[in-house]
């Protein structure tokens, strides 16, 4: 007993080590192994109780340098730490939920191998959705240093570099358990195909461009500047910024999230001086620079938004507003549940999400698909963005709340499997930092330094092409979902055979 808890502990702190800080990624083709190794041929229960452990500890290895975010708010320094382990908590119960299908399939050999990679990916998949989703600690982000191996996003998206990690790791458990020869063939067959579409698929996309855009990333603050703000000194400093963006040659400037100091009421019939201020200074910035501008902001249009505003030399302004927004952080429930969670410093927020995703398009420029902070967690937005006529990609995030540099890393990974799923370039603009240039390959190819105030620009290529995963979403989830649900029919028919 003591034995298989410590390996389920060691393959948990091991996989855990595959992300930033350690970086060890190559321990996720072998690390997962073996949990599932102790979670073969186990009953369901003791399968929910090992596999809820190791999400824990798996959570925890990922996670130990975020728990300063949940005290910010918290009543108590112990509240933060609550807060915290509610979320560990809430992450194990997944785990418990795929320990449970595992458990409760008596499968064998390769059927068995599927329902483990299927299981994975629904699992995966279903804490994605809904308010409360969430899809941070994906195996496949540990991949975000070598992003030559999540090639195959661009057919079923993050879902299917999941199920191959799995499935990869699943052999190797029947490789020890069962006939070995013919998981020892099923995994060279595996690496063959995984690596020789990834190097195929790097090669098209990295030929050289055929057009190019010069975009110029503002990273306006360092981990200081928010201990004395003056608006003028803001509007100095950004003004500077932007002419040096123009004097680099760049036709667009890509600002940060909720950047923009006032509130910014559009609600036509009370449109206030300090809004027609803050949009005349812009403009004024957009025209004197012959720029255009991403900015982030806070709007008020009859309800709270969080919203991203395309300012153009001559068009007018276009608006796109967050339509997903993060759970406890700029949504919360209401009423009589929210009042235990208090103290945790979760209370009702205000704003509303938007009520479409959509491209940003602005005269003959090409459009822009804009992703604010947490969506660009989800595969869903950036792909919507592209099917409506996004041709590149603007994050916008306000990473200035999230201490420590660790956290801010694993925010951005998600940005190497947005630009592969979508074959798009991938600008992230930050608060203050991770600030830079995603290639349509997932490689982050120009970076400002992180917590430093500072400008970059490069030059990235407008793209039309859609990929499979636009075209057709997750069709991957759908077809781990329909294999899961036939290997579960046909356990049910041999079990009533037996009966008979």
């Amino acid at each position: 007993m003591v034995r298989e808890w410590g390996v389920l502990t060691l393959s948990a702190v091991l996989t855990g080590l595959a992300f930033a800080p350690v970086g060890w990624w190559w321990t996720l083709l072998f690390a997962p192994a073996l949990w599932l190794a102790v979670l073969h041929g186990g009953s369901v229960r003791a399968n929910v109780a090992r596999s809820f452990w190791w999400m824990l500890v798996y959570g925890a290895t990922m996670s130990w340098h975020a728990a300063p975010i949940f005290a910010q708010e918290a009543k108590a320094e112990w509240a933060g730490g609550v807060a915290w382990a509610l979320a560990l908590a809430w992450f194990g119960l997944w785990g418990a939920l795929f320990g449970g299908l595992i458990g409760g399939l008596s499968a064998r050999g390769g059927r068995w191998v599927l329902g483990v990679a299927s299981g994975w990916v629904v699992v995966q998949w279903g804490r994605s959705l809904g308010v409360l989703g969430f899809p941070w600690a994906m195996l496949s982000l540990g991949l975000a240093r070598v992003p030559l191996f999540l090639q195959p996003a661009e057919l079923g998206g993050i879902w299917l570099t999941e199920w191959l990690l799995m499935l990869w790791n699943a052999l190797l458990v029947q490789a020890w358990h069962g006939s070995r020869r013919t998981a020892l063939t099923a995994l060279t067959l595996l690496g063959a195909v995984w690596l020789g579409f990834s190097v195929w698929a790097w090669q098209r996309v990295g030929e050289p461009m055929r057009t190019s855009l010069s975009v110029a990333v503002v990273q306006p603050y360092t981990e200081q500047s928010f201990q004395v703000f003056s608006l003028s000194i803001f509007d100095e400093r950004m003004g500077n910024w932007l002419a040096q963006a123009r004097q680099q040659g760049a036709r667009w400037a890509v600002l940060p999230e909720v950047v923009e100091p006032v509130l910014i009421n559009t609600l036509s019939h009370s449109q206030d001086e300090a809004t027609a201020q803050r949009l005349t200074r812009w403009r004024q910035w957009s025209r004197g620079h012959n720029l255009f501008l991403l900015v982030g902001v806070d709007r008020f249009d009859g309800v709270m938004r969080n919203s991203a505003v395309l300012v153009s030399p001559e068009a007018a302004l276009r608006f796109y507003d967050k339509v997903k927004l993060m759970a406890f952080v700029e949504w919360s429930p209401r009423g009589l549940w929210s009042r235990p969670f208090k103290v945790l410093g979760l209370r009702e927020r205000s704003l509303q999400s938007g009520e479409r995703v959509h491209a940003l398009r602005a005269g003959s420029a090409p459009a822009v698909g804009v992703s604010l902070c947490v969506e660009s967690l989800f595969g869903w937005v950036a792909r919507e963005q592209v099917r409506t006529g996004a041709q590149w990609l603007a994050v916008m995030a306000n990473d200035y709340w999230l201490i420590g540099r660790l956290v801010r890393e694993q925010y951005a990974d998600f940005c190497v499997v947005r630009a592969i799923e979508t074959r798009r370039w991938v600008v992230r603009a930050s608060s203050v930092g991770l600030s830079g240039f995603y290639a349509p390959t997932g490689k982050l190819v120009s970076s400002l330094p992180m917590g430093r105030a500072g400008l970059l620009t490069y030059r990235i290529e407008p793209r039309t092409e859609q990929t499979l995963y636009v075209r057709w979403g997750d069709w991957w989830v759908y077809l781990c979902l329909a294999a899961m649900i036939v290997l579960w029919l046909g356990q049910l028919s041999s079990t009533n055979r037996r009966r008979a």
